[in-house]
C-alpha cells in the first residue's frame, strides 16, 4: 500500500473516531430524578411490595399494606396524613382505587369470595357495590385480587387466571378480556403463566407483564394486542419483569425486579432509558415491583423494607 493511500485511510478512521452521536431532530430525552420515599414523622415507612393508588385530583397516595391490614394516606410531599383499616371495618382489603370524586373503591376478600365497596377518603364505609350481569366466565372460578379504576370504569383483575372484568361505576358488567388465548397460552399452562404487572392508561389500554415469557403487552379497548420484550440482562431487555404503567405522554414504565431498575419505553416500545439500580442509597431499588405513573411522577414499591420511592420524570 502506498503512503498516500495509507494516509487517506488513517484520515478516514480518525474522522470516524471523532464523530459524536447526534440525537435525531425532534427526539425526546427522558430523565428521572429521585424525590423522596413515603414517610411519617419517624422516617421512611419500611413497606414491602404494597398496593398503591394515587388520587387524580388531590394527588394524595393511598397505600394498602396486607401485612398489617392498614391503609395509609400520604400528601403530595410524601408525608403520612391519615391511617385506618386495622380495625377491619372495611374487611380484609386486597386492593383499592380512588375515583375522581376522592372516594375509595375497596376490593375485599373472604377466602375465594370477593366483594367491592365504596368508602370516603377517611375510610368510612358508604355501601357495597353490587356486581350485576357478570357472565359465568367472570363469576365461576374468577377471583380478582387487583382493582383499577379509570374514567368511570372498574377493572377487576384475576392475574392468576389472566382474566380482566370491566364494569361501570355502579358495578354493571361491560366487557371482559381473557388474555391467555390472546397470548396463545395453552389452557393447561394458564395457571403457570400468570400476569404480575397490570395497569390501565388514560386511553383505556390494558398494560400487563408476564415474567415467564419475558413479555409486556398493551391491549386496546377493542381487543388489539401489541407485545414487546426480549430476554436479557442489558438495558432495555427483560430479566424478571414486575409492574408496568404508562404516563399521559405515552411513555411506558416497566420494573425489572431482578435487575432492580425501571425501564422507560416510548409508545412504539422503543427503549429510552432506565433508572433506579440495585442498592440501599436513596434513589436505588431493592426488588422493585408495582408502579404508578401520574402527573410527572412515578411511584415504585420495593421489597426488603425499602418502602415506596417517588421519582420526578421530565422530558426534554
Amino acid at each position: 500500500m502506498t503512503s498516500p493511500a495509507r494516509k487517506h485511510i488513517l484520515l478516514i478512521l480518525l474522522s470516524l473516531a471523532l464523530v459524536v452521536p447526534v440525537q435525531p431532530a425532534g427526539a425526546e430525552e427522558v430523565k428521572a430524578s429521585f424525590l423522596y420515599a413515603l414517610s411519617d414523622a419517624t422516617g421512611t415507612i419500611p413497606y414491602n411490595w404494597v398496593k398503591l393508588s394515587v388520587d387524580p385530583v388531590k394527588h394524595e397516595v393511598y397505600v394498602v399494606n396486607p401485612s398489617d391490614l392498614t391503609i395509609r394516606v400520604f400528601n403530595d410531599q410524601g408525608m403520612e396524613v391519615y391511617s385506618f383499616g386495622d380495625d377491619l371495618s372495611l374487611g380484609y382489603v386486597s386492593d383499592l382505587a380512588v375515583d375522581e370524586h376522592g372516594d375509595m373503591l375497596v376490593l375485599t376478600l373472604k377466602g375465594e369470595k370477593y366483594s367491592l365497596a365504596r368508602a370516603n377518603f377517611r375510610g368510612d364505609p358508604k355501601g357495597t357495590i353490587e356486581l350485576k350481569d357478570f357472565p359465568p366466565a367472570y363469576t365461576e372460578g374468577f377471583s380478582p385480587r387487583t382493582l383499577v379504576y379509570r374514567a368511570g370504569h372498574i377493572y377487576l383483575v384475576d392475574k392468576e387466571r389472566m382474566k380482566v372484568a370491566v364494569a361501570d361505576g355502579e358495578g354493571r358488567f361491560e366487557t371482559g378480556y381473557d388474555l391467555a388465548p390472546l397470548l396463545k397460552v395453552e389452557e393447561k399452562k394458564r395457571l403457570e403463566t400468570d400476569m404480575v404487572g397490570f395497569s390501565v392508561d388514560s386511553q383505556g389500554n390494558l398494560l400487563f407483564t408476564v415474567p415467564t415469557t419475558f413479555t409486556a403487552g398493551v391491549l386496546s379497548p377493542d381487543g388489539k394486542l401489541r407485545t414487546f420484550g426480549t430476554k436479557g440482562s442489558t438495558p432495555g431487555r427483560f430479566n424478571i419483569v414486575g409492574g408496568i404503567a404508562a404516563d399521559d405522554k405515552g411513555y411506558i414504565y416497566v420494573a425489572d425486579t431482578l435487575r432492580c431498575v425501571v425501564m422507560v419505553f416510548d409508545r412504539e416500545f422503543t427503549f429510552k432509558t432506565e433508572f433506579g439500580y440495585r442498592g440501599i442509597e436513596p434513589g436505588n431499588f431493592i426488588a422493585p415491583m408495582d408502579i404508578v405513573a401520574m402527573d410527572g411522577r412515578v411511584y415504585v414499591t420495593q421489597s426488603r423494607s425499602r418502602g415506596v420511592s417517588v421519582y420526578r420524570v421530565s422530558v426534554t
